[in-house]
Formats: C-alpha cells, structure tokens, sequence
C-alpha cells in the first residue's frame, strides 16, 4: 500500500527535503523466505499435563485486524495463496499449516542524480497449504454435511449430556472424543492469516528498510541489468535472514491446548453445542 508521509502545509523547506530523502529510499527488493516448510499442526490425542492446561485461561489471545500500519515507504504489494486440499478422515492424523518460501519480483532503479542505482520490491508472494483432516463421522453431532449445519442424526438421549460435557471441558482444546467440524477450520486458518502471514508482512517491511540502503554506482553498474547482478544476491541475503527469523519465531508460538489457536476454535464449538442444547430441549430430554 502506498501512505503518504507527514509533510508541514506550509511548504518547509526542511519538510520537502525530508520528504525527497523518504522518495528516495523508494521501494525494495525482496526474494524467497528460507529454505524448508514449516508445519503447523493439530494433535489428535493429549496427556493429562495438557488437560492441566486447558483449565488455565490466558489473559491475552493474539487477534488480527486488517492491515492499517502507517509507513513511510511505499511498500511492495504482498499477495498472498492458500490452497486447500479436499479434507480427509482420521482418528490419529492431525490438520496441517505448511508455508512455503515467499518470492519476489524487483528492478534496479536508476538515480541519475546521484550517479547511482538502488533495488525496489515490485511484489511479494506468499504460499501455503493447509490440509484439514477431520475426524470419522461418528465423532461429529451433524455429521453431514462437514459444516455443522446438517441433523443432529449422531446426538441422542443417551449420549447427548456426554456431549456436551465434551464441549465445555474442551472448547479451547482437544475433544475427547466429540468434535466440531468447523473447529478444524478455524484453528488451521489462524495458524496462517494470524500468525504466519502477520509474522511475513512484518519480516517484509523490515527487510526493505535495510535493502533500502543499498545502492552501486553508476561507474560499476552501466545498465540496470548490471546493477540488478550486484543489487539483488545482498537484497536476498537481507531478506532470507528476516525472514528466517520470522519462521523462527512462527516455530516458536503454542500450539497447545488454551494457546491462540485452539481459541480460535471455540466459536465453532460453542455454535454447534448451543444447537446441541436446543435439540435436546425441543426433545425433552
């Protein structure tokens, strides 16, 4: 996006000169994150230390709003591609968040000026895949279709108090054995828009801060496809190891029960269990 820096109205001369040095530092290049695939995934089972956590709450969930971060440099547009596989079934196998390396694209620009070239980001791409694997369908209340709109064809007198003790004791966590549809969804996709492609934006911006400072004399590089030989390797080089950094970090966050992304989850669950209720109540059970 492009935001317009801070300029005095008056015309000061000093605003305007800051104003051509922040031009001049013109938009950066960038190329692919580090090399490997990072996974982030949903565990199907847990043991009695995860149970321990699930009754702790945390004071602080990570949320997103849209981008609204004021910069001073025109930044390079960031697209981002999520595929998503048709889901499949297990009891053991748990959904995935993959991210792969991002690319760019950039161009050496010209500053006649100054007698010399510097590099601007034109686009960074961002892919992804994340693989939802849902439980069988005895484990679901609506088992069709997957989305927890369909009858509650699995929920009986029997079995319908268990059922919603699994909801309330696990909501932010593991089921034990009753599960949401839309849950696997939720928390599989806050891996991604939440924390990955945050954590990617960020690495970006920084990233073309530093490559913002590189330039090669017009003497060394005649053409721009000279300059573009000796810009790009230190551009890349600035951004694998922001966003190597960035990956790390994305390791690093919970992914346990009552983290960030198994509260993301809770809405379906609470959604699905509040027609659970009603069913039972029309039922009279």
């Amino acid at each position: 996006m492009t935001i317009s820096p801070n300029v005095d109205p008056s015309g000061d001369a000093r605003a305007g000169a800051i104003l051509a040095i922040q031009r001049g530092a013109g938009n950066q290049a960038v190329q692919r994150l580090v090399a490997g695939t990072t996974v982030h995934s949903k565990p199907k089972s847990e043991g009695d230390e995860d149970k321990e956590r699930l009754k702790e709450e945390l004071s602080i969930q990570r949320t997103v709003t849209p981008s609204a971060i004021t910069l001073t440099l025109q930044r390079a547009a960031f697209n981002s591609t999520l595929n998503k596989p048709a889901p499949t079934r297990s009891n053991t196998a748990s959904s995935t968040t993959k991210a792969k390396d991002p690319t760019f694209t950039g161009h050496a620009v010209e500053d006649k000026k100054r007698q010399r070239w510097t590099y601007e980001l034109d686009t960074v791409e961002a892919e992804g895949t994340i693989q939802i694997v849902y439980f069988t369908a005895d484990r679901y209340p609506a088992p069709t279709p997957e989305d927890d709109s369909g009858a509650l064809t699995n929920v009986t007198s029997a079995n319908v108090n268990t059922i919603l003790k699994d909801f309330k004791d696990n909501r932010k966590g593991i089921p034990d054995h009753w599960s949401a549809y839309l849950a696997e969804d939720l928390h599989e996709d806050y891996h991604w828009k939440q924390e990955w492609l945050k954590l990617a934006r960020k690495a970006m911006a920084k990233a073309e801060s530093k490559i913002a400072k590189l330039k090669v004399d017009s003497a060394t590089a005649a053409t721009q496809a000279d300059a573009e030989k000796v810009l790009e390797p230190q551009a890349k080089a600035l951004f694998d190891a922001e966003m190597q950094a960035a990956r790390t970090k994305w390791n690093a966050m919970g992914d346990s029960p009552g983290d960030p992304p198994y509260k993301a989850q809770a809405p379906a669950v609470d959604a699905l269990a509040a027609r659970v209720k009603a069913h039972k109540k029309a039922q009279k059970w």
